[in-house]
């Protein structure tokens, strides 16, 4: 999903307005859950993308849905409702999660592998983008058997890749062309 300028300064706000309450934290985590939810259903999705309902009927929804259990969400809620652009809620969240790990310093990383890894080699990986980067590292990991052998480290826009369907697709490329 591709974050517009619109969605980080709506993002921009929440962060300044959390952080003036003492609630950044606890905001965050909020937004991680509406984040989740709103993943998880295409039906969520499309009814809020979709411009023929009106924006009291998808405030209401979200509200219902989010209840007492996320209580410092309805900020975001009431915001994007009042200027009609409760359509971008989840990129407003992505944004958000962005702006609060640059906030925090916190680096998320990715590593892609085709099997687990061990706290071994987990250690190593954070150790390895301490050194280039400052910052609490936020490791998540991800499976991917395609990738035959190796990883993939993703990290501020860059991509490591030392996987074996790297190597060998480099491979195929460079006997095609000679």
């Amino acid at each position: 999903m591709t974050i517009g300028t619109t969605s980080k300064r709506y993002a921009k706000a929440l962060i300044l307005h959390a952080n003036d309450q003492g609630k950044l934290d606890m905001l965050f985590e909020e937004i991680l859950s509406l984040a989740n939810i709103l993943e998880e259903s295409e039906e969520l999705k499309d009814f809020i993308s979709n411009p023929t309902i009106s924006k009291d009927l998808k405030k209401s929804l979200l509200d219902d849905i989010t209840g007492n259990s996320l209580p410092n969400i309805s900020i975001l809620f009431n915001l994007l409702s009042a200027n009609n652009r409760i359509d971008i809620i989840l990129s407003v969240c992505s944004a958000f999660v962005k702006l609060y790990y640059d906030h925090k310093n916190i680096i998320e990383v990715t590593v892609t592998t085709p099997i687990e890894i061990s706290d071994e080699v987990e250690s190593t990986i954070k150790k390895y983008v301490s050194s280039i980067k400052n910052g609490e590292i936020k490791l998540t990991k991800k499976k991917d058997k395609s990738l035959i052998a190796g990883f993939t480290l993703d990290f501020d826009n860059i991509r490591l890749d030392a996987s074996i369907k790297k190597r060998l697709s480099m491979m195929k490329k460079q006997l095609k062309t000679n």
